[in-house]
């Protein structure tokens, strides 16, 4: 009996040393590809920070095609062994108008693009016809949104996606900055680009808050980015809206964990939104 418990210990044995050493080998290679992956490096450039970014990143302008799309309100550069980019947000004002609230009316004036300075609008109260001090200046602008991700080539830059939102009287596009980011979410290697903005409105239909994903596809070589989208949207005055978020399909194939990601944006959002 004791000769026979252990020639099964024996063979039971020689079974397990196989899978062991399947375990060790896949083991070192799941070490071996976590260890190739680098951590993006990520920093962020605003106006004040020009000087700083064009040192830092000769082969780039901040101010990229300002005569086409305006002045360069944030940079958002990203390394990654994929290759580095720059996010750049962008930003065109068409019109300009403010409103200087006194306590017994508001004085209207336009701003002149071409003598840098406010105008009195035609059928506004004059400042002769206010007492007291100001109480509140509101500034209002026409304007159009742009996005960019570009890659940086041979000493160039490639343009692997574009973004563009415009504005008018009644609708005022703005771009929620801070919620705005690059990240590798799920590990990959790749960088995500995240554009959130606000589409805020005079009226009574929902307000849309979007969130757009840009990410690199499998087979990146000659191709653009892929862009996926989530909008939620908030009551505005109809009865009927109720506050709800939509995701369309190219959102719903991304990994689980930048998903978690978006959803995450847009919580965060809701949370500080104020109507």
């Amino acid at each position: 009996m004791v000769n026979y418990c252990r020639f099964t210990l024996k063979i039971y044995k020689m079974k397990l040393k196989p899978n062991y050493l399947f375990l060790l080998l896949f083991l070192v290679f799941v070490n071996s590809i976590t260890a190739q992956i680098k951590p993006l490096i990520v920093q962020r450039y605003y106006p004040k920070d020009s000087l700083k970014y064009s040192k830092a990143v000769p082969d780039a302008e901040f101010n990229y095609e300002s005569k086409l799309y305006g002045k360069t309100t944030m940079i958002i550069h990203c390394e990654s062994q994929y290759g580095h980019f720059e996010f750049v947000f962008k930003k065109k004002i068409s019109k300009l108008r403010r409103m200087i609230d006194y306590k017994d009316g508001a004085v209207s004036e336009k701003f002149n693009f071409k003598t840098k300075k406010w105008n009195h609008e035609e059928g506004s109260w004059n400042y002769s016809d206010m007492k007291g001090k100001p109480i509140d200046t509101i500034i209002l602008s026409e304007h159009n949104l742009y996005a960019f991700v570009l890659l940086h080539d041979h000493g160039g830059l490639i343009e692997k996606a574009k973004f563009q939102d415009f504005g008018n009287e009644v609708y005022w596009p703005e771009f929620d900055y801070q919620k705005c980011t690059i990240s590798d979410e799920d590990k990959d290697g790749k960088p995500e680009f995240y554009l959130s903005y606000m589409g805020d409105s005079d009226g009574l239909d929902a307000k849309p808050f979007k969130q757009i994903i840009y990410t690199i596809p499998e087979k990146p070589k000659g191709q653009n980015l892929t862009k996926s989208k989530a909008t939620a949207y908030y009551p505005s005055g109809n009865e009927d809206d109720v506050y709800r978020i939509e995701y369309d399909e190219n959102w719903k194939q991304l990994p689980k964990a930048i998903k978690l990601k978006s959803q995450k944006i847009i919580k965060d959002h809701s949370l500080t939104y104020k109507d």
